[in-house]
């Protein structure tokens, strides 16, 4: 791309702080295409998480909600910073943060923009640290396994138990400090030993699997799925009240419902049980578990009441 030009391969304009980027840069020297500029978060709940960084999209840093990479961090601004690539390489620009960015442990004078080399280490507010790295695509693989490795569940690829704890107490301080809304849906996979004594643990495995797609699919990318143990899962929904919780679990259920695996040519069809709770329902004791002790009564309720439903009161 030559310098002076705004405009997207897709027809899409760069944002003003684009053009400010552009001035930066006399002589760009792209990466090469076997290259990846990437973000590995080193602190907080997303300690390991590798973000692969495109040119001409933003990567906005903060502890919004509307922030593609967002830190539950007091120290950190709603709207703290952004990188951004173009053909010359990466800059990171400080969205005049009140706590300020760090580079290599230098403060950024507000909004700064500063070009990111191989190695730096970007420090947001007092305690949230990433490093910016160029990586050939097997580092990238390597990287992106081990955080993998360390936060999902290796069967079905949803978020492992140990981080939905990490993730839950991170989303439960935040949603108290800010007074918003925090569900969880606890999903259980109906007559699952039923499946697996009829049709194998084949079988099993392959319905577990189709059911986080199924739910993945259905979720806001805020959102997050784990797989709590079994055949039970769990989603944490923030920023939307119990009904809407509500509402999301029979999408779910109806989702999944209409979905078949099949497994030696045998199709294969399962409902679910949801129990869903918000903060709201956790009176004056809001941890986490008495939030996931109410959602799982509630689930259990479901059972009960004859499975393949979905209950919240």
């Amino acid at each position: 791309m030559a310098m002076g030009l705004y405009t997207l391969p897709q027809g899409r304009k760069y944002p003003w702080f684009v053009k400010k980027l552009n001035t930066l840069v006399s002589e760009p020297t792209p990466l090469s295409t076997r290259a990846h500029a990437i973000l590995t978060v080193l602190s907080g709940t997303e300690t390991g998480r590798v973000v692969i960084l495109e040119v001409g999209e933003p990567l906005s840093l903060g502890r919004a909600d509307t922030c593609r990479i967002r830190f539950d961090d007091a120290s950190v601004s709603g709207q703290h910073g952004k990188v951004i690539g173009i053909a010359g390489g990466f800059h990171y620009i400080d969205d005049n943060s009140t706590n300020g960015s760090f580079v290599n442990g230098t403060r950024l004078a507000a909004g700064k923009t500063i070009q990111l080399n191989d190695g730096d280490r970007l420090q947001l507010g007092s305690g949230t640290l990433l490093r910016f790295s160029v990586v050939d695509d097997a580092e990238r693989g390597a990287l992106t396994r081990m955080y993998e490795a360390a936060f999902r569940d290796a069967l079905t690829g949803a978020y492992n138990r140990k981080h939905l704890d990490e993730r839950l107490d991170a989303e439960l301080a935040f949603a108290l400090r800010h007074g918003t809304d925090l569900c969880v849906l606890m999903l259980d996979i109906d007559h699952f030993k039923a499946v697996n004594d009829t049709h194998g643990h084949q079988a099993g495995d392959a319905v577990l699997k189709m059911t986080a797609e199924v739910l993945a699919k259905q979720l806001r990318a805020e959102d997050m799925l784990a797989r709590f143990g079994g055949e039970e899962f769990t989603v944490i929904t923030r920023g939307i009240p119990l009904s809407s919780a509500i509402t999301l679990g029979e999408r779910l259920r109806m989702a999944l419902g209409l979905s078949t695996t099949s497994v030696a040519g045998t199709p294969i069809r399962v409902t679910a049980s949801v129990g869903v709770a918000s903060l709201v329902c956790c009176g004056k004791t809001r941890d986490r578990m008495t939030l996931m002790k109410i959602a799982d009564q509630r689930l259990y309720r479901a059972k009960e009441a004859g499975r393949n439903r979905v209950i919240g009161t």
